[in-house]
């Protein structure tokens, strides 16, 4: 992702900057992108989708660091518009041809970062642990109703168009490295795994079941500037 590939190039300049280590009161401000990827069932639903945001960083303890972030995603790979339906009158399958499918994430979270050793100049490793709320509006429009009767169907009768809006619960946890390339700037790896307290709805008859909760990883870079 082309994101990424910049957040690395711009993390290997600033780690050549001068030696130093962030201490304990510094605060910073982070930027980072990540492929969201979701897991099991939600990924019927969806595919891997770019995700961006911001996050405020404090440096509480030699090894501890409180972050809280805000991250917007737009889902893709939504393949409504490929699946079909069969009709119980007639036994054929059929498509939507106007469907039109769509979700996205506005979310904040809070999350404590537990380095291995006390923050120096290189790689930290750390582990992470998190809560928040992930923020959803997941839309779907243009289905043929499939519960027609008659002999013949009627492709201009459609559902009802859905917006399923939630705010719901949300715990992360993971692991990742902190790469400190001075006293102000730090770049950041990290695999997180995000369980949304969240659901979308069913829709049996294009295949596709009840998600609950939603469950997907991120794998992200960042860099974070502190003073």
């Amino acid at each position: 992702m082309r994101v990424l590939k910049m957040v690395f190039l711009i993390g290997a300049i600033l780690i050549a900057a001068p030696a130093g280590a962030i201490e304990p009161g510094q605060s910073g401000l982070g930027f980072f992108g990540s492929a969201h990827v979701p897991l099991f069932k939600f990924a019927d639903w969806y595919s891997a989708s770019p995700k961006l945001g911001v996050s405020y960083n404090y440096m509480a303890t030699p090894k501890i660091m409180a972050e809280v972030e805000y991250h917007y995603s737009a889902m893709r790979g939504g393949d409504l518009d490929a699946r079909s339906f069969t009709w119980p009158v007639d036994k054929q399958d059929y498509r939507s041809p106007s469907v039109d499918q769509s979700m996205s994430f506005n979310s904040v979270t809070a999350t404590g970062i537990l380095h291995l050793k006390n923050l120096e100049q290189g790689a930290n490793p750390y582990v992470i642990g998190g809560v928040g709320f992930f923020g959803s509006n997941n839309s779907v429009s243009g289905l043929i109703f499939p519960g027609q009767s008659g002999t013949s169907l009627d492709t201009t009768i459609h559902l009802p168009k859905t917006d399923e809006k939630t705010a719901a619960l949300t715990f992360s946890f993971g692991g990742g490295v902190s790469i400190v390339g001075s006293d102000r700037f730090m770049f950041d790896l990290r695999l997180r795994w995000n369980v949304i307290m969240g659901e979308i709805r069913p829709l049996e008859d294009w295949g596709l079941e009840k998600v609950f909760p939603m469950q997907a990883v991120d794998l992200t870079a960042g860099l974070k500037y502190f003073w």
